[in-house]
């Protein structure tokens, strides 16, 4: 597992803001707004480096594997969300994988509660629980969101999806704990899906959603299950990946509302040529 040394383990409280803004992370960059990372909200959003996935259709392997990197402080980052702050309802943290990062997220979303009084949004791929359960005990999260890459009953499909053959058993039960805690604390969840053609099918999709809805994201409010459109473009971690023809809009839209029909959750579909509509 890649995790930076300056950010090796959780802290569990600054004695000074000081202390908090000299906190390093390896980032690939951040955007002052994005309309695209929290459903129906605007972010300032952080690229963290490094994940302990590997999923061959990831769009952002520059970030995964650091070729494109920068070491900054909380305290520089804070300073340039404050810059921004009139336009943005969240600070959202993606990557690669925050939670590798723990002191670093956890000194950002900190400083971004009580420094600067604006929500948080973890975009995580769930692989470590003890992270997030942490960051929720402390008040640090307002939207999670997350990857469920594959039907959660099938870890060497699992496996394969993420890049890791052999090793989905070990860490199907990571995000199926990551989303129960998220089910039972988050104020706003969004649970997405890319369907990617070689890879996941119309039948994957249905079985994730019936786990979802089985573990009660259908019975809380603010909870969303999303399906995202793979389109190639970015840096893949599999170039052969540019050559697969992204599914239609209107069959994505077709099967997120047999997915309202199948569970009752709420769905929305993310695609290139109709952005984010509700099912």
């Amino acid at each position: 597992m890649l995790i930076h040394p300056c950010s090796s383990r959780a802290h569990t409280g600054w004695t000074e803001m000081a202390d908090r803004r000299a906190v390093k992370l390896r980032v690939a960059g951040w955007i002052d707004t994005s309309l695209v990372d929290v459903l129906g909200d605007v972010s300032f959003t952080v690229w963290f480096n490094y994940c302990n996935f590997r999923c061959p259709w990831c769009q952002n392997a520059h970030v995964v594997r650091a070729e494109v990197t920068k070491e900054v402080s909380v305290g520089e980052l804070l300073d340039a969300i404050s810059e921004a702050l009139p336009l943005v309802g969240y600070v959202h943290a993606t990557g690669g994988e925050p939670t590798l990062q723990p002191e670093g997220l956890e000194a950002l979303f900190s400083g971004c509660k009580e420094e600067l009084g604006v929500k948080t949004s973890l975009d995580t791929n769930s692989s470590r629980p003890d992270i997030i359960e942490e960051l929720f005990e402390r008040g640090l999260v307002d939207h999670f969101a997350t990857d469920v890459k594959a039907p959660l009953g099938e870890p060497d499909k699992y496996g394969t999806v993420i890049g890791l053959p052999g090793r989905g058993e070990e860490f199907v039960e990571k995000v199926r704990r990551s989303i129960q805690i998220a089910i039972e604390k988050a104020p706003f969840i969004e649970v997405r899906t890319t369907l990617v053609p070689t890879l996941i099918t119309n039948d994957d999709i249905i079985a994730i959603a019936l786990e979802l809805a089985e573990m009660g994201l259908k019975d809380r409010p603010r909870a969303f299950y999303v399906l995202q459109q793979f389109f190639p473009a970015g840096t893949l971690m599999d170039p052969s990946f540019a050559s697969v023809e992204r599914i239609p809009a209107e069959e994505l839209v077709r099967l997120a509302e047999e997915v309202v029909d199948e569970t009752g959750l709420e769905v929305y579909v993310r695609t290139q040529e109709m952005g984010v509509i509700k099912a």
